[in-house]
């Protein structure tokens, strides 16, 4: 069962991928948020880098849907969002998504390729998953665990765990997404 802060991280994460608004979040939501991060990396429609990044995005959708969709009618809702949450961190196989995941999403977002993700990067992040673009200045600061002004992938990675899986209201990762 997800404690009261994971369940307000979770509820926060919900809504991040609720990319329309509309209380569900469905395959719309992910090809919306694939257009922005697509748009964010320059890519063009029908390039290979496009596609292979499309069907991940498509990818990621079904195994959520399969997962967490236990009505079968092609959306989930909060309520079955949070029982994901809770079988996704709690069980060792599916919470190993979480980290690839987490790997995938640095790999989006060091747009350089130098190994880091800088501020700069980090507001890109926010903007494609329309999460207000002035609050990534006002969390990256939380989020650089060593000081350096950048956010290598052990250091992301790890906030991602912090987020996911930790209870502790003092721990960076939980401002990943900004408030909760």
């Amino acid at each position: 069962m997800l404690t009261e802060l994971q369940t307000k991280k979770w509820t926060r994460l919900f809504q991040v991928y609720d990319a329309n608004g509309n209380g569900v979040v469905d395959k719309n939501d992910f090809e919306a948020i694939f257009q922005n991060v697509a748009e964010a990396r320059n890519l063009t429609s029908g390039s290979s880098s496009y596609e292979q990044l499309h069907a991940k995005f498509i990818e990621d959708w079904e195994h959520l849907q399969k997962d967490a969709d236990k009505n079968n009618d092609g959306t989930v809702e909060l309520a079955e969002w949070l029982e994901h949450g809770d079988h996704r961190i709690n069980s060792p196989d599916m919470y190993q998504t979480v980290i690839d995941l987490a790997n995938q999403i640095f790999e989006l977002l060091d747009l350089n390729g130098n190994g880091t993700i800088s501020l700069e990067e980090y507001k890109i992040f926010y903007r494609s998953w329309r999460i207000p673009e002035e609050l990534a200045a006002e969390v990256f600061p939380k989020l650089d665990l060593n000081g350096d002004g950048n956010l290598s992938k052990d250091e992301f990675v790890e906030l991602v765990r912090q987020f996911h899986h930790s209870d502790d209201p003092s721990n960076p990762g939980n401002w990943l997404f900004g408030s909760y």
